[in-house]
Order: structure tokens, then sequence, then C-alpha cells
């Protein structure tokens, strides 16, 4: 046989050789790619690593918590490793090698930033109603658009030395709006970006509660895909 050469044999059994590390290499990443969708699509802002590991067990993956992140057998042995992504985005962040110095999830005080279901008092100072009905045109925002209104009234309201808190109810679509400070009586104003200022009881009360918008993250059912 000429130098170089190789028998049809040996020649099919190299292709043989690579087909398989190919079609290996694919369902690594395939498996790769399955768990960062999986994890991408939900959200827990308290979720620990035992929490984390349970969840990915439940859903078919070889999951252990270890310490302050989980690691993830996949079938063909290859190791990836998952750190709780607290309030952040996604469920966890995917890592190729084990954290060298594990911190845990961020955990976010439920109950001392966001409020459930309080009930504010509404101003009757007509001076206050009258000022904050002026300060904006309503509608601020088309109808339906009450998070972009909320957000736009809160830069609004915030400017010119109000304090104010988001109010937001989950129900169907959700809705929010928010409450502006009466500070000379500790009462409230409430007001729709679309309605402008409202005083029927049920904008005085909401499931949640709180003073900065992207707070609105934490409490927002958010499906999320990649």
């Amino acid at each position: 046989m000429a130098a170089g050469a190789m028998s049809v044999p040996f020649r099919k059994l190299s292709m043989f050789v690579l087909a398989i590390a190919i079609l290996l290499s694919s369902s690594y990443a395939n498996e790769e790619n399955d768990l960062w969708l999986l994890i991408s699509s939900y959200e827990d802002f308290g979720i620990t690593p035992n929490d984390l590991a349970t969840f990915l067990t439940a859903h078919g993956y070889n999951a252990k918590p270890i310490k302050s992140y989980v690691t993830v057998k996949f079938s063909g042995g290859k190791e990836v490793y998952l750190t709780p992504n607290g309030a952040s985005p996604r469920l966890a962040d995917l890592w190729m090698t084990a954290p060298e110095k594990p911190t845990g999830p961020v955990r976010v005080g439920f109950d001392e930033t966001i409020k459930k279901n309080v009930t504010y008092a509404l101003s009757s100072n007509p001076e206050f109603v009258k000022s904050i009905s002026r300060s904006i045109l309503f509608p601020l925002m088309p109808l339906g658009m009450c998070y972009e209104g909320s957000k736009q009234m809160g830069i609004i309201f915030t400017g010119l030395g109000h304090n104010i808190t988001y109010m937001f109810n989950p129900d169907n679509t959700g809705h929010e709006w928010v409450l502006v400070e009466d500070d000379s009586t500790n009462t409230w104003l409430a007001v729709d970006s679309y309605y402008g200022v409202m005083t029927t009881s049920d904008y005085y009360t909401a499931q949640y509660s709180f003073d900065q918008f992207d707070l609105l993250d934490l409490v927002n059912p958010q499906w999320r895909i990649g």
C-alpha cells in the first residue's frame, strides 16, 4: 500500500468514530440548551440551592445541591453548575466550571420592600387634589398601557418632590397605578395614567404596593425564553 494511503475499512471506521463524536457533542449541547431554556423560563427570587435541585430533579435532571450551588450531571457524564439567581431574571446562572467563590442566592426582604394587601387613606385636601390633577395632562398613556404609564407618572411626581407608592393587582392581565402622598395629612391620592385622579375606594387598596418601579418584576408573573 502506498505511503499515506488509507484502507477502505479503516476510512469507514474513522468516519464512524467521527460521527459518534459529533453525535455525542450535539447531545451534550442539546442537554445544555434544554437546561438553559428551563431555568430561563421561570423566576423565583427566594429560591435556594435545595429548592433549585428539587426543581431540576423533578424535571428529570441529575441534580445535587452543594453548599450554595447545584451540580447537574448530564447523561454522558459532563457536569455543569448553577447558582440561584435571586431577584435577577431566570432561576439560576449556568456555569461550565464550579464557582470558586460561591455566594449563594441574592435574597430580597419581601416583607420589607413589598407590602401586601394594604389599604391607604384617601386625601380630602381640595388644594392637593387640584394640584395633582393639574400636574399631568391625562390620559398620559393609551388605555391598556398602565405599566408604562405608572412608570412615567412615578418619574414626573417624584421630580415634583412628591412621595409615591406603586399599586399593583395581578388579577387577569394586571393593573398598576400610583398613589401620591399628601404629606400635610399623611393621606394619599390615587392616580391612573389614563383616567387621572381617582377617588373610588378600590384604588386605595392593592394586593401589592411598593415604592420602586423595578420591584414590579418581583411580583409580576413572567415567562422568559432564551
